[in-house]
């Protein structure tokens, strides 16, 4: 069960965006605390929350255009439906956060942890998250047009529909995911690992997989795919 933000914290937030980040400004050694704060709706564009403790707080439908969040604590936090484009979440934790539906355009996202993240239907188009780890995570019809995903941990993934056209892929696991359906189109899947992932019906064309090992465990050795809609 989440515990109650610091209220004396939750009240400078209250006072607006640009009071907050000054009084951050002035007390860069503490840490606030708005674990199970009640922030729906919030218009939280370009906040400082670099560090922040948010573990289960609710920021469902906020604009947080711009938000500084990194190294932030988002474990289990609500964030359906949120405006998080162009956010800085390097090296954040959103394990098991509810990010159905957000916005997520180009957005850095590099190093963050993801595991069990829901991310149905969310837009991640041009978004970098190099490094980041959405083992489990939920990606079902998400659009990851054109995504950094640069040795990205996909492992067991749920991308079924998800549209990847043109991501870069090079090095991430995509051990045991579920590609059904999914669109590859001119992805750059180099060095990847497919191993038991589900393609059945993926769209291939145009997709590099030099290096790449298959699904059933082969290294594919040319550049252009050769594999088929199963």
């Amino acid at each position: 069960m989440a515990e109650s933000p610091e209220p004396e914290h939750l009240a400078w937030l209250q006072k607006g965006v640009v009071t907050w980040n000054d009084w951050r400004e002035q007390n860069r050694e503490l840490v606030p605390d708005l674990q199970g704060a009640n922030l729906s709706g919030f218009n939280l564009a370009f906040v400082n929350f670099a560090g922040v403790n948010l573990e289960y707080a609710n920021l469902s439908g906020a604009d947080m255009r711009g938000a500084f969040l990194k190294e932030a604590n988002m474990k289990g936090a609500n964030l359906y439906m949120a405006d998080l484009i162009g956010v800085n979440c390097q090296q954040a934790c959103l394990e098991a956060a509810n990010l159905q539906g957000a916005d997520i355009y180009k957005a850095n996202l590099s190093h963050a942890n993801l595991q069990e993240a829901n991310l149905i239907q969310a837009s991640i188009r041009r978004a970098t998250l190099v490094g980041a780890n959405l083992h489990r995570a939920k990606l079902k019809q998400a659009d990851l047009l054109q995504a950094n995903l640069v040795q990205t941990n996909l492992s067991q993934a749920d991308l079924q529909k998800a549209n990847m056209e043109g991501t870069n892929l090079i090095e991430a696991n995509l051990e045991e995911a579920n590609l059904l359906g999914a669109n590859l189109n001119r992805a750059n899947l180099c060095r990847a690992k497919l191993y038991k992932a589900n393609i059945l019906h993926a769209k291939i064309n145009g997709v590099t997989l030099k290096g790449a090992v298959m699904p059933d465990g082969t290294v594919h050795g040319g550049g252009a795919a050769v594999i088929s809609d199963q």
